[in-house]
């Protein structure tokens, strides 16, 4: 996709500032300030994304609008709608050995079994 980008998980300040829309001189102000978490690796900073996102949410306009809780019981239900079928977790496996580099397909017993189910 052509003009997709995608976000760093780790972000340096100009990643940041460019992300935020912001000058990267504000990015800075924000960490000393406090309300932006970053690490300091030897003399630069690096920044989780997570960081950037909650000082986002923490100085949004509307403090009205709060992120829903979802009880156990629709956590545990999420979960179990998102399992893999047996077949979808073989295809899984498959496509994990190939990109490690172990292009060797199962056991046809495997996939047979796999099938049935």
């Amino acid at each position: 996709m052509k003009g997709v980008r995608r976000t760093a998980e780790i972000m340096t300040p100009e990643q940041a500032a460019e992300y935020l829309q912001v000058n990267r001189e504000t990015v800075y102000r924000y960490i000393r300030q406090g309300k932006l978490v970053a690490s300091r690796l030897g003399r630069a900073y690096r920044i989780p994304k997570r960081s950037v996102d909650l000082l986002l949410w923490a100085t949004r306009t509307r403090s009205d609008i709060t992120l829903r809780e979802y009880t156990t019981e629709e956590i545990e239900q999420f979960v179990r709608d998102d399992a893999l079928s047996p077949k979808a977790q073989q295809i899984a496996r498959d496509f994990s050995r190939v990109m490690e580099g172990s292009s060797a397909p199962t056991s046809s017993k495997e996939t047979q079994a796999d099938r049935r189910t």
